[in-house]
């Protein structure tokens, strides 16, 4: 079969010509298993299903693998007025596409990309621009693809005019029951790492017929602009096909070394065969290495030489071979490098400054004791849970809080939604009983003020919409709790600068206190409370005696502390029989969808899901009780 260069190929590699050789190679990849990504693309498969619906004629071609004969049936199927193809087919030269929906309307093809991103469907004419008329870069990448396609089944199906345009979320719509993502489920061979996802829909699917959660816009202008560019850069591609295979081509790392840092084939040394082992060859494990740097593409300034692409043509990619001087600059982000660089040499240094534990030693008389340590599960995905949410709306469904008293007390409360209405108010309330009115809040991120926020802006768009309902939502006596429970809330956050910025007298944002002061060496350029909990655990054998924190106390093969995320223990989900683990955010919206949604499993197994959530969001905030012990020490 000939080599083709798709559409995939095109949008992965357009700015990595090396990339094309790993793909089609099938090298491993850091995206193999992301639970994210796959949420990701099943989120972008149900919305695709939703845009199907509106053809209920169409004919989908997806289960023809085979290029040439998907080809000739699309061109079969489309030489008739009013035909509508899923998954049409379209083959020019070495380019291969497959199209999300093709339409024939007379002497036209309306090409129609289907995308899980969105925008106000009551935005202006050219929602793809900016005030200046430049292509906003949201939709650079979505236009790119598009264009690549546009060209392509042009030069396939010459005599029709091709008409190219998004579909996408529209996200100022209110979705109805049967629009939310408790009627959808997504099924795939999962041995079968190439198998095609199936949307499942409980329904008749003709009722989403029509419906408004999507918005169609005509993206015609921004192709014409960018087909140049993708012209250019597919040439350059398909010069590297060949029939015996891809010719490998090498880019410099020193001009893509931005790109390399998130590069999906910089896996695991052990990895083989490993891309950007291959790429940047002895180079590729140096310790500290130049791309652990924090916001290392941050680094070179306007007309100045960048130092880093300089180190790298030496021949050089630790950090330490840097000078202060090319980390130089205003603002906290060259603060945090200077920080890092000075305590990654020789060997590495954890540093702790007494600012630090100043700072939180005066958190104890204002706002002062309780310290409430909080973290919240939220979710905000394209077909919300519940009606009358808008696409991307966020849903807010499990909180946890340690909170230590003055006295010494450790005490741990927390709330998870089981339920089908929308959760967010009672969330919000019983969080009250919790944090009250006094005390210091400490958070990681600025993840929980944005959701108190979302949440009252909530409280008052539905006493104004459905006070009823939202009254019942919350489960308070009437409008007037529900108004003090937003009250509340606005308290919390405190009041708002002329910039719409929150100044709250109560939360600390300890990622902020991070950033500014303490580094590690295990942590490397990250601050995230995934890479600091294990540092300081590690460093800090008090820590892992204390009795509050015994249950994640263990130790590996060679005797060293396991890292307490990798200490929560797998439960079984299902008929399979096999265990799973809720590590990271993403995995607890999969398993809370599972938790609201699933009735096909019994009580044991919904147990275990909810025990999955408990006892994940329980460490995130042990974690922050840890991280503040070990800086007050």
């Amino acid at each position: 079969m000939p080599l083709y260069l798709t559409k995939s190929d095109f949008k992965a590699c357009a700015d990595c010509r090396t990339r094309l050789y790993y793909r089609k190679n099938r090298y491993p990849t850091s995206n193999d298993d992301n639970p994210f990504l796959q949420l990701l693309a099943d989120g972008g498969f149900m919305v695709e299903f939703v845009a199907k619906a509106q053809y209920p004629g169409g004919i989908d071609l997806a289960d023809e693998r085979d290029p040439a004969t998907a080809y000739a049936k699309s061109r079969e199927l489309l030489a008739h007025e009013g035909a509508v193809v899923f998954e049409a087919a379209a083959i020019s030269g070495s380019y291969y596409v497959r199209t999300d929906i093709l339409l024939r309307r007379g002497d036209s093809l309306d090409l129609i990309e289907v995308k899980s991103s969105s925008l106000d469907g009551d935005a202006a004419a050219e929602p793809f621009r900016n005030a200046r008329g430049g292509i906003i870069p949201k939709w650079r990448e979505y236009l790119l693809d598009l264009a690549f396609q546009t060209m392509v089944v042009r030069a396939a199906f010459p005599g029709l005019r091709v008409n190219p345009s998004l579909c996408v979320i529209n996200k100022a719509h209110r979705v109805a029951a049967h629009e939310t993502i408790s009627r959808f489920t997504v099924s795939r061979d999962e041995t079968n790492s190439r198998s095609r996802s199936v949307v499942h829909y409980a329904g008749d699917p003709s009722a989403l017929k029509g419906t408004q959660v999507l918005v169609r816009r005509d993206a015609t202008a921004e192709v014409e602009e960018l087909i140049p560019e993708v012209k250019r850069k597919a040439e350059e591609l398909a010069t590297l096909l060949e029939p015996t295979g891809v010719r490998r081509v090498q880019e410099g790392i020193a001009d893509h070394y931005r790109i390399c840092r998130t590069c999906e084939y910089r896996v695991a040394p052990e990895e083989k065969p490993n891309g950007f082992g291959e790429c940047w060859g002895a180079l590729a494990n140096v310790q500290p290495h130049i791309l652990e740097m924090h916001r290392v593409g941050q680094i070179a300034r306007k007309d100045e030489p960048d130092p880093v692409a300089t180190l790298l043509k030496r021949g050089r990619a630790s950090l330490c071979d840097l000078e202060a001087q090319d980390l130089a600059g205003d603002g906290a982000r060259a603060e945090r490098r200077l920080i890092q660089w000075r305590h990654s040499k020789d060997a590495g240094s954890e540093y702790l400054p007494d600012e630090l534990r100043s700072e939180l030693t005066a958190h104890r008389n204002t706002p002062g004791y309780p310290l409430h340590f909080m973290d919240f599960e939220a979710c905000d995905i394209s077909l919300p849970p519940h009606a009358g949410l808008k696409p991307y709306e966020r849903v807010a469904f499990q909180w946890s809080c340690h909170t230590l008293y003055s006295d010494g007390r450790l005490t741990q409360a927390e709330w998870l939604d089981t339920g089908r209405t929308i959760p967010n108010f009672v969330f919000a309330r019983t969080l009250r009983e919790t944090l009250g009115e006094t005390g210091t809040v400490y958070v990681w991120s600025a993840y929980e003020q944005t959701t108190l926020r979302k949440v009252m802006e909530q409280i008052g768009e539905w006493l104004a919409r459905d006070p009823a309902g939202a009254v019942a939502a919350a489960r308070v006596a009437d409008e007037a709790a529900l108004r003090d429970l937003a009250s509340w809330i606005d308290r919390l956050l405190g009041p708002e600068d002329a910039d719409g910025k929150r100044h709250s007298p109560r939360i600390v944002d300890l990622h902020e206190i991070a950033l500014r002061h303490y580094f590690h060496p295990r942590m490397g350029g990250r601050t995230s409370i995934k890479v600091v909990l294990p540092a300081v655990w590690e460093s800090n054998a008090a820590l892992r005696a204390h009795p509050w924190f015994s249950e994640y106390n263990q130790s590996g093969a060679n005797g060293r502390p396991i890292d307490p995320y990798k200490t929560l223990p797998p439960l079984p989900l299902g008929d399979e029989a096999t265990d799973d683990v809720v590590k990271d955010g993403t995995g607890a919206i999969r398993v809370y969808q599972d938790l609201i949604f699933r009735s096909d499993h019994d009580k044991f197994v919904r147990n275990n899901r909810r025990n999955l959530l408990l006892q994940y969001c329980k460490l995130d905030t042990a974690a922050m009780v840890m991280i503040w012990m070990h800086w007050t020490k």
